[in-house]
């Protein structure tokens, strides 16, 4: 049985993300293991025969110091373990990684590109060019593979020589259709759900400014955010912020939800009016759901909505553009309907768990894409 080991950085991001495409992997005859920042998740994990292995980092630190001494310890991990494969997820993950492995002489080296959203919409031009300048160095790896989620990733990664020619276009983990099924529309007012973490990169301001926008036009409406801030993260909305939004009588904070196909059900459309992701996974989702999505045409967002088709696309950052879009899907029950369907066959098409896992499966076992 190979051996084959995930680095992603939190277990809590593991098992909203990574989980089901890793037991998938698991029961194809790998044997797995994770090494991951341990917070309370590692005996959940366990129960499906996954090794969790802690490793204490630091998300966003550029401290060189710290870095080659995370280097080191994922070193001497992959040095007792000598898995067959080792698959890399996320920026940081990818640079300690991929350098660790270099020496370790692993005989493959995955590297998932999750986003480049903090990178490129910091607005630093040096920490831009710093971190692609890494990146370039730790894919130098021989037998190393990139897989971005979006087609503008992939065009960026070709068009700036970022690695060899072993980039595959690989839509992320996808989403179970079969858990994540379309349902009928709820009754009452129109219910938006934001279903992300809650940073200001995510677009969270623009949305709550259309919402005001939008009342002050009488319209009948709710907004559901579902996530947390993340304090490592700058971009992140502070809980006071939250709790003066929440005051809003059309705002409804619900935190960390536990059972997200059950919450879909609830709702009308799915919004994320976000500056650049990887490939979001509350719109495949929403989508998956039978729900409309308003979203802004940028890497990421783009590749699942189609506008007018399944969805509505807006310019980024655009709060008036984003009013229209809510008030438009409020407004017209037969579109919603008509855009639902054709998002569930979109996912069902493209996106599918299943999919997803069989692709990146033929890949491990054949270093190629069927």
């Amino acid at each position: 049985m190979k051996k084959i080991i995930y680095f992603v950085s939190e277990d809590w991001v593991f098992l909203n993300h990574r989980f089901d495409l890793a037991r998938k992997v698991n029961s194809s005859g790998f044997k797995l293991s994770l090494i991951t920042k341990v917070s309370n998740f590692k005996k959940e994990i366990e129960k499906k025969k996954i090794k969790v292995i802690n490793l204490k980092t630091e998300r966003g630190s550029l401290n060189i110091r710290k870095s080659i001494k995370d280097i080191y310890k994922i070193f001497k991990i992959y040095k007792e373990i000598k898995p067959d494969i080792v698959h890399h997820f996320g920026i940081r993950q990818i640079v300690h990684g991929n350098i660790a492995s270099k020496l370790a002489k692993i005989k493959k080296s995955y590297n998932s590109i999750i986003g480049l959203g903090s990178v490129f919409v910091s607005g630093n031009i040096l920490l831009k060019v710093f971190v692609l300048a890494v990146l370039k160095f730790a894919l130098l790896v021989k037998k190393s593979y990139v897989l971005v989620q979006n087609q503008d990733d992939f065009n960026f990664f070709k068009k700036n020589k970022l690695s060899n020619k072993n980039i595959f276009l690989l839509p992320g983990s996808g989403v179970d259709t079969n858990k994540f099924v379309k349902t009928k529309e709820p009754k009452g007012k129109i219910i938006f759900l934001f279903a992300s973490r809650i940073l200001k990169d995510k677009g969270i301001v623009e949305l709550i400014e259309a919402t005001k926008k939008l009342k002050s036009q009488k319209k009948k409406f709710e907004v559901f955010i579902a996530g947390s801030p993340d304090y490592q993260n700058k971009s992140t909305i502070s809980h006071e912020q939250l709790k003066n939004w929440e005051s809003l009588n059309y705002i409804k904070y619900l935190g960390q939800v536990e059972d997200m196909a059950e919450l879909y059900k609830k709702i009308h459309v799915g919004i994320l009016p976000s500056y650049r992701e990887g490939l979001p996974k509350g719109l495949l989702e929403a989508a998956s759901c039978g729900k409309p999505i308003i979203t802004t045409d940028v890497p990421g967002c783009r590749e699942i909505v189609k506008n007018e088709i399944n969805g509505l696309l807006v310019p980024p950052k655009d709060s008036h553009e984003l009013m229209k879009a809510m008030k438009k899907l409020i407004l017209n029950k037969s579109l919603r309907i008509s855009m639902g369907k054709k998002g569930r066959e979109t996912i069902k098409k493209k996106f599918s768990n299943l999919k997803a896992s069989k692709d990146l499966i033929d890949l491990y076992k054949n270093g190629i894409l069927n």
